[in-house]
C-alpha cells in the first residue's frame, strides 16, 4: 500500500484518477504515478493510495508516464554517477561514503522553520516532537555536510546560530518547542563557519554569522570567569529547560559524564563549577583566533584586535594550568587549590588554541599522547585516560572513544610539526569508524577503546552524524579539504 498524504498540516488536496494521483497546493500540481501489478485490496486508508502485489517489481514515481525499464535505468544511473563520485577520492572512498551516507540519512524537514537540516541522529529528532539540535554537534555536521553539500552545510551553520538565547549564548539544546535557557556548550562556531568559509570562500556567509558568534564570543568571559580562568556553568533561568545544577554544568561542556568532573562542587553564586578547565579555555582561545580571522576578513579590525587581546589574556591563565613536573595541561580544582588527577583529551586543547610551546607540545605528544598506558593504543583516543579508574567503566564519556575529541586533537596537532602522531591519528580514526561501517553499516556515537566496538553498549546510537569526523579527519590529512 503506497499511501498519499499532507504532513504537517500543510494546505493541499490530493485526487485519484485513474492510474495517477495528483496532489494539488498553492500553484502547483504534482502528479504521482505507479508501476507494477495492482490488487484488489480495499483498506481503511483516509487519502487516496496505490496498491500492489510485492512479489513483483513496483515503481512509484512523479512526472511524465515512465516505463518500469526507464526507471530502472535511471536508478542505475545515478548509483553510478555516486560510484564515479566516490572513485575520486580513491583509497578514501569508502570514507566518503560513511560521510555521505550518516549525514544524508539524518537530515530532515524542519516544519516548525520550513528548513531542511542534518540532526544528529533521527531518533532524536522523534522523541523531540519535531526536530533537536545542539550547539557543537550542529557545527560538527555543518563541517561535514561542507564535503560535498554547501547549501545544506549553510543551513546547519544557520540553524544553530540562529538559535542563539536572549542571554546571548548558543544554547546546548534547541528544540521544536524549548531550548536550554541556563547554558552553552562548546564554542567551535567560529572555527566551523572559518573552515567552511575556506572550501567556498563565500564571504556573505560569514557576515550572516559574525555578528552572533561575536555575541557568543563576549557571552563567555560576563557568564563563565571563574577566578580569571573559565569554568563550565549554568545558570537559572524562568524560562525553558534551566536546571542549574552540576548535571547541568556537565551538560554544557558536552562531556555528560566525565570522571573529570568526579567531586567537583557547583557553586550556586558563581554558576559554575569550581574547575578551572583547560578543555573550555583552549576552546575559547580558539574560539577568539578564529572569529579574529573572520573578522579581518569583513575589515572589521577593531573587533580582530579585540579577540586578539582577549585570547592573549586567556592564554597567561592557561599557561598557569601547566604542570612541568608531569609535562601536560591539567584542570585545577579551584576550592582546594591543586590540579586534578584526571587525563583527558581536552588536556591537548591547548595545541588547538596554540598555547604551548614547541618544546611544550612535544613532550605533550610524546609523554602522553602516545604514551600505551594513557592514550595510545590500537584505537584512539580514550575520553580518559587507560590508566585512570573510570576508563574501565566504557560508558558514554568514561573511557569510549568520540569523534569530536579526535577531531580537535587533530587539528591542534596540524598547528605544530608532529607528521607522523597527525598520520598516525588520521589512520587509526579512519580504521575505527571503517570496521562497523564495513561490518554492519553502522556509524556509532562512540567506540570501545579496547575492541573498537560502537555496538558493545545500549547508549551508543548506531548511526550518529557526528562520527563522520572520524572519517573527515583522513580527508584532511590527505589534502582533499584543508
Amino acid at each position: 500500500i503506497a499511501k498519499t498524504g499532507f504532513l504537517w498540516n500543510k494546505p493541499g488536496t490530493l485526487q485519484k484518477e485513474d492510474t495517477v494521483i495528483r496532489a494539488t497546493t498553492k500553484g502547483r500540481t504534482t502528479t504521482i504515478r505507479a508501476l507494477g501489478t495492482p490488487t484488489d485490496n480495499p483498506e481503511s486508508v483516509d487519502t487516496p493510495y496505490f496498491s500492489f502485489d510485492s512479489d513483483t517489481p513496483m515503481a512509484f514515481y512523479t512526472g511524465r508516464s515512465r516505463t518500469l525499464g526507464e526507471i530502472k535505468s535511471r536508478i542505475a544511473e545515478r548509483k553510478n554517477a555516486l560510484k564515479t563520485k566516490n572513485a575520486l577520492y580513491a583509497d578514501s572512498a569508502d570514507a566518503y561514503e560513511a560521510i555521505q551516507s550518516v549525514v544524508g540519512w539524518n537530515m530532515f524537514y524542519d516544519a516548525f522553520n520550513d528548513r531542511g537540516i542534518s540532526s544528529v541522529s533521527r531518533i532524536w529528532n522523534q522523541t523531540w516532537g519535531g526536530y533537536i539540535i545542539f550547539d557543537w554537534d550542529t557545527y560538527f555536521i555543518a563541517l561535514l555536510a561542507s564535503l560535498e553539500h554547501k547549501d545544506l552545510a549553510y543551513a546547519n551553520v544557520f540553524a544553530i546560530t540562529r538559535s542563539i538565547t536572549d542571554g546571548g549564548f548558543i544554547p546546548n539544546v534547541a528544540s521544536a518547542y524549548e531550548k536550554s535557557n541556563d547554558r552553552s556548550q562548546p564554542p567551535v562556531g567560529a572555527m566551523t563557519a572559518k573552515l567552511i568559509y575556506d572550501r567556498y570562500g563565500e564571504k556573505w556567509f560569514l557576515e550572516e554569522v559574525y555578528g552572533t558568534l561575536m555575541r557568543w564570543n563576549r557571552w563567555w568571559p560576563k557568564a563563565r570567569d571563574n577566578q580569571g580562568y573559565l569554568s563550565w556553568g549554568s545558570h537559572p533561568h524562568p524560562k525553558g529547560m534551566s536546571a542549574h545544577t552540576l548535571q547541568a554544568a556537565k551538560w554544557e561542556s558536552g562531556l555528560d559524564n566525565s570522571p573529570m568532573f568526579d567531586g567537583i562542587v557547583f557553586n550556586t553564586e558563581t554558576n559554575c563549577m569550581e574547575l578551572a578547565s583547560v578543555g573550555l579555555m583552549s576552546l575559547y582561545i580558539a574560539d577568539c583566533h578564529y572569529l579574529a580571522s573572520i573578522a579581518q576578513e569583513l575589515g572589521k579590525n577593531e573587533d580582530a584586535r579585540e579577540l586578539t587581546t582577549r585570547a592573549s589574556t586567556y592564554a597567561v591563565k592557561l599557561n598557569e594550568l601547566w604542570d612541568g613536573e608531569m609535562g601536560l595541561y591539567r584542570d585545577k580544582n579551584l576550592v582546594t587549590g591543586t590540579f586534578t588527577e584526571h587525563k583527558s583529551p581536552t588536556h591537548f586543547y591547548p595545541l588547538l588554541a596554540q598555547v604551548p610551546t614547541a618544546e611544550q607540545a612535544q613532550r605533550m605528544v610524546e609523554e602522553h599522547l602516545m604514551n600505551p598506558d594513557e592514550f595510545h593504543g590500537e584505537y584512539m583516543i580514550p575520553s580518559i585516560s587507560r590508566d585512570n579508574a573510570a576508563f574501565e567503566d566504557n560508558s558514554y564519556w568514561r573511557g569510549r572513544i568520540w569523534a569530536p575529541m579526535n577531531f580537535l586533537v587533530y587539528m591542534g596537532l596540524r598547528n605544530y610539526d608532529f607528521p607522523e602522531a597527525q598520520k598516525e591519528l588520521s589512520q587509526k580514526s579512519r580504521e575505527l569508524i571503517m570496521q562497523e561501517w564495513t561490518a554492519k553499516r553502522r556509524i556509532h556515537e562512540n567506540y570501545n577503546a579496547v575492541t573498537g566496538q560502537g555496538d558493545d553498549v545500549r547508549n551508543s546510537d548506531p548511526f550518529y552524524a557526528w562520527a563522520g569526523l572520524l572519517s573527515y579527519i583522513a580527508f584532511m590529512e590527505e589534502g582533499y579539504v584543508k
